[in-house]
């Protein structure tokens, strides 16, 4: 009888137990695109004065995603991958990333901070990302003509986008 009522109890007990990390960092991302056609110039204006933050949630179930964020930022290159699924800490990253560029209507986030909780039991996964930063906007973007290499304060050339 006593074998009966200690299984669901050892059970309950490693449903329960659970493990805590957090993770703060920061990572830039390079604003110009380098390739091999002809690299683009970007004239970026930065508000020191407006920090803008976001912050995502997104709960596991072994792998399957039982709640979180649907929208992402596309081209964030985090470039440290840590832990077992790397891509499910990059894509609350990401969603953090999208959320605090929407809500402050900028372009893009200069100095990024992020800062990354995980709550891991064994069955479950939760990762909580709280990304601050300063608000940046893209006033144009050019592309560098005939210059090998273009001067750091380079603002010539083809305007692309407004």
């Amino acid at each position: 009888m006593k074998k009966i009522i200690l299984l669901p109890i050892a059970m309950l007990f490693l449903f329960l137990a659970s493990c805590k990390s957090t993770v703060a960092g920061v990572v830039s991302t390079p604003i110009s695109v380098a390739s091999s056609i002809r690299p683009l110039d970007a004239d970026v204006t930065v508000d020191v004065n407006k920090k803008i933050s976001g912050e995502s949630s997104v709960v596991y179930f072994l792998v399957f995603r039982l709640s979180g964020d649907s929208k992402f930022a596309e081209g964030v290159d985090y470039s440290v991958n840590s832990g077992l699924f790397p891509s499910k800490i990059s894509k609350a990253k990401s969603a953090a990333a999208y959320k605090a560029v929407t809500d402050s209507k900028c372009d893009l986030i200069v100095h990024p901070n992020y800062v990354v909780n995980v709550e891991d039991w064994v069955f479950f996964k939760k990762i909580n990302v709280k990304v601050t930063g300063f608000a940046g906007t893209i006033n144009k973007i050019y592309q560098q003509n005939n210059c090998n290499p273009c001067s750091a304060d380079f603002k010539g050339g083809v305007k692309i986008s407004n």
